[in-house]
């Protein structure tokens, strides 16, 4: 959700998927730290780097990007979310940050000559 979310959010605006990230994030801090402590709370600047970063760089590039590679990068990351929400139900079936580079292949699919 963190690189799904930040892409979309670079690209289209859109922040809602980092707005849903950021309340699970919330629930799962507040039992880390009664658990482990308060040093669980600075947790939170790592992820905001990487997400700002992805953000930054996915605004970056939304110029150079047609409708249609958004709409592939658009489809594959919600497979991937869909693919977290089946780990949270049915445990560890999909190993999804292994298939992060389908983002990346799915944008370069939409300049392939023979594209939908």
């Amino acid at each position: 959700m963190a690189i799904v979310g930040s892409i979309k959010d670079g690209i289209e605006g859109d922040w809602t998927i980092l707005a849903t990230k950021g309340i699970l994030d919330l629930i799962i801090i507040i039992v880390l730290t009664g658990s482990m402590g308060k040093g669980c709370v600075f947790s939170a600047i790592p992820v905001f780097v990487l997400q700002g970063t992805v953000t930054v760089a996915a605004a970056l590039i939304k110029t150079s990007m047609n409708p249609l590679s958004i709409a592939y990068i658009s489809a594959v990351g919600n497979v991937l979310i869909f693919c977290v929400g089946i780990n949270l139900v049915w445990g560890k079936k999909v190993r999804v940050a292994n298939l992060l580079p389908a983002l990346i292949f799915a944008g370069a699919a939409a300049y392939l000559p023979f594209s939908l």
